[in-house]
């Protein structure tokens, strides 16, 4: 009797290590974590020094305490790249809260966040909102990512952003999917990328070298992998 409850608890207890495994196994790692409360400097908050600089940036009153306000046409932050920041072929999420109500023109669009730059060396990944068309009047999140072998994958939401109310956006990458994620509701398409790393700079506001300017406040920034 003893024994077989010896052995019973011996059973329970390797099933907990294994459950205890393998929810460390999947636990995502923040690289990045901005709460934009100073326009002058832009402070990582997730212990990894992923700090960067800002230029013409303002503060507005944000999502939660305090954000940035971006002006259309020279307001950028800019983060160095790191090996935090490079994913390779893990999962990777990127968040953002904005704000705005001016859509992007039609020549161009809102680049939110990017990391790489399309037609160099690397991969890319960006959130982008996406101007009114011909197709639609509405101005839309979307994300984009492409790996090293310039295969690319992109889905675009559907909800209309222009209306002056804060909303969260998350692009996500998986092994499988990519997805955008608007105020809780996802649209996802297969895909099945390599790696996404690249050498580039973050770019939070505009794309690297400017072009694309964001019209609008913006908080909460994060970069998730694994």
């Amino acid at each position: 009797m003893h024994r077989l409850i010896r052995l019973a608890v011996a059973v329970v207890s390797a099933t907990v290590m294994m459950v205890v495994f393998a929810g460390t196994a999947e636990a995502a790692t923040t690289a990045a974590l901005y709460h934009m409360t100073d326009p002058t400097t832009l402070v990582d908050s997730s212990g990894n020094g992923n700090n960067g600089t800002t230029a013409n940036i303002t503060s507005v009153p944000g999502s939660s305490g305090k954000g940035y306000h971006f002006n259309g046409s020279s307001s950028v932050a800019t983060v160095p790249d790191s090996p935090s920041l490079n994913p390779g072929t893990a999962n990777l999420k990127l968040t953002a809260r904005v704000r705005f109500t001016t859509p992007p023109t039609a020549v161009g669009d809102y680049d939110l966040i990017r990391k790489g730059q399309a037609g160099t060396t690397g991969g890319e990944w960006k959130m982008e909102i996406f101007p009114p068309s011909s197709n639609t009047s509405l101005s839309t999140a979307f994300c984009l990512f492409q790996d090293v072998n310039h295969t690319t994958a992109s889905v675009r939401d559907t909800k209309d952003l222009d209306d002056g109310a804060w909303h969260t956006i998350s692009c996500v990458k998986t092994a499988t999917q990519v997805k955008v994620i608007v105020d809780g509701v996802a649209h996802s398409v297969t895909a099945k990328l390599g790696s996404i790393s690249n050498n580039k700079p973050l770019v939070i506001g505009s794309q690297s070298g400017g072009g694309d300017w964001y019209n609008g406040d913006m908080d909460e920034v994060s970069v998730q992998i694994g």
